[in-house]
């Protein structure tokens, strides 16, 4: 059942784009001093969409990685064999790299928000429109 849940909900983020919208709400928080996300001082709805969409993203991030790493597993009888370069596979460890970074920032970022949203329960849901690029 939960699986079924988390599918529906991936499939419904391809709709959303939650990595793109993650990184185009982020210029609406303000930062402190010390480098600090103001989550005290943000709209509640505001950090709630980018809480939703550092957590699909987060999901997406780790499904994709496991996914990258059963491949990486099928194909390790051609990486003796030279049929596979090894530039490829260093490229494919820094992006794993990369990858795994920006799903603990994710997590880190959905935390924040869950912290400062615990008790928001809105009448009426509001949108808070993306930044343009």
């Amino acid at each position: 059942m939960i699986g079924d849940q988390i599918d529906s909900e991936l499939a419904a983020a391809e709709v959303r784009r939650p990595l793109r919208d993650l990184i185009l709400l982020l210029p609406h928080l303000q930062v402190r001093t010390g480098n600090n996300l103001d989550y005290e001082g943000a709209e509640p709805a505001l950090l709630q969409q980018i809480e939703t969409n550092a957590d699909i993203t987060m999901r997406t991030v780790h499904r994709g990685t496991a996914a990258i790493g059963r491949l990486l597993v099928a194909v390790s009888p051609e990486c003796g064999t030279g049929e596979l370069p090894a530039d490829c596979l260093e490229a494919l460890g820094w992006l794993l790299s990369e990858m795994g970074d920006l799903a603990a920032t994710a997590h880190n970022l959905a935390a924040g928000c869950q912290r400062y949203t615990a008790d928001y329960a809105p009448r009426a849901p509001k949108h808070i429109p993306n930044a343009r690029p």
